[in-house]
């Protein structure tokens, strides 16, 4: 049997116990300490509410093998193969790992603020310097599976993240000047938290900048979004950098929850529609109208700039110490075709040729008034319409990027239409 105690750091003068998570034979069941009931603050609310300090058993899926929350609080893709990676140079095999040696070995290491204890891994902060082009050329080894060893530098700043591609979490300098530190901990003053995107070898050269554009282009479109730039590393190519909305300064943390958290659902088959989110919204947010309605914008934008990888993974909520929960800022928005055309998140029970009538339709399901859905509608269309002009400013030129122009064309005329 293993047990977890788990906690809510929100930064070194906030730290809430939460509850033990066990596991025991492949059961798993999660209990709340009573002093978290009694303070009132709900980190999963759909799934997870505050009922009780007894022990629940959870229904392992294959999406969530533990209570979703706690799950997203996982690696997956990237940061799975290097901690996968690592438990097999001490001779376990990753079928052998369990989601709760996971958690134990990155502790306090997580993304988001739920931390784990006791804890396995590397321990202490990491305050020196980065080489980012060094440790990009060695992640670009591993993506490719030309290095079996994972350094313990890449191990740490890449470790925690989730998605499919590789990445490291660092500090960069607020004012945009050189250097770049390890992200964990308290940096100092005039460091930020971030998060970088390396390129790999199945990429095309404009796939970093690419991604900045759809940024920009969000944020035309009135989604929040957080700073971005791109790093030039001699050798590896363009990385996208984004700054860190789960991180705050003076190394604040905020609880994050995705749709795939929200809902014990796995992000990996595409079952879910966004009338799911927006309602999962509303009751997350406690009826806060203004979260669902930039969950609909988000929606919009995605159908728009065809972003059809908006999986469960790639919407979630903020919640800060005072308690209150929002839509967080738009992440992972680039273009992303699928096969066929077909999106992970259905609009109306729609997956491939969406159109300004579904999403209008999606509107109405939620009580969004028709003036104002058509005015976030064409807000959007403003913001894409202009995807030529940002990707030739942006240097975009590849075979993709010339693509991705003349895919959002077609995708903003059905979302202007009518």
């Amino acid at each position: 049997m293993r047990e977890l105690g788990v906690t809510l750091r929100f930064h070194a003068g906030d730290v809430r116990p939460v509850g033990t998570l066990v596991e025991d034979r492949g059961e798993v069941w999660f209990a709340y300490d009573p002093a978290f009931i009694a303070g009132g603050l709900e980190i999963s609310p759909i799934r997870l509410p505050l009922l009780g300090s007894q022990l629940r058993a959870h229904r392992a899926n294959a999406g969530a093998p533990i209570p979703g929350v706690f799950n997203d609080a996982r690696p997956d893709g990237w940061g799975l193969k290097l901690l996968h990676r690592t438990f097999a140079a001490r001779g376990r095999a990753a079928a052998s790992v369990s989601p709760l040696e996971e958690l134990a070995f990155l502790g306090e290491h997580t993304m988001g603020a739920l931390t784990f204890a006791p804890v396995t891994g590397p321990t202490g902060e990491l305050d020196d310097a980065v080489e980012l082009a060094a440790l990009a050329a060695h992640a670009q080894a591993v993506w490719d599976d030309r290095a079996e060893e994972v350094l313990p530098e890449l191990l740490r700043v890449g470790g925690p993240s989730g998605g499919a591609r590789p990445k490291a979490l660092v500090g960069l300098r607020a004012d945009g000047g050189p250097g770049v530190r390890h992200g964990e901990g308290a940096l100092p003053d005039g460091w930020e938290a971030w998060l970088v995107k390396f390129p790999t070898s199945t990429d095309d050269r404009d796939a970093g900048r690419r991604e900045a554009v759809w940024l920009e282009m969000a944020g035309a479109a009135g989604i929040d979004v957080p700073a971005s730039r791109i790093l030039h590393l001699p050798g590896v190519g363009d990385a996208f950098a984004v700054r860190r909305f789960d991180r705050g300064a003076d190394g604040r943390r905020f609880h994050v929850l995705s749709g795939a958290g929200a809902l014990d659902a796995d992000f990996r088959v595409p079952v879910a529609d966004y009338e799911h989110l927006l309602r999962a919204t509303h009751h997350i947010c406690r009826g806060d109208h203004a979260q669902v309605l930039a969950c609909f914008r988000l929606a919009a934008f995605n159908v728009a700039s065809v972003n059809q990888d908006d999986h469960l993974k790639n919407v979630a909520w903020l919640l800060g110490p005072e308690g209150r929960w929002r839509l967080a800022p738009g992440f992972d928005l680039t273009y992303a075709p699928r096969p066929f055309g077909e999106r992970w998140t259905s609009v109306g029970g729609e997956r491939r040729e969406v159109s300004r009538a579904h999403l209008l339709g999606l509107a109405a399901s939620v009580g969004i008034k028709p003036v104002t859905a058509r005015r976030v509608l064409d807000e959007v269309v403003a913001a894409t319409s202009s995807v030529g002009a940002r990707l030739a400013a942006a240097g975009c030129d590849s075979p993709v990027s010339r693509e991705a122009a003349r895919g959002v064309a077609r995708a903003t005329a059905r979302v202007g239409a009518g």
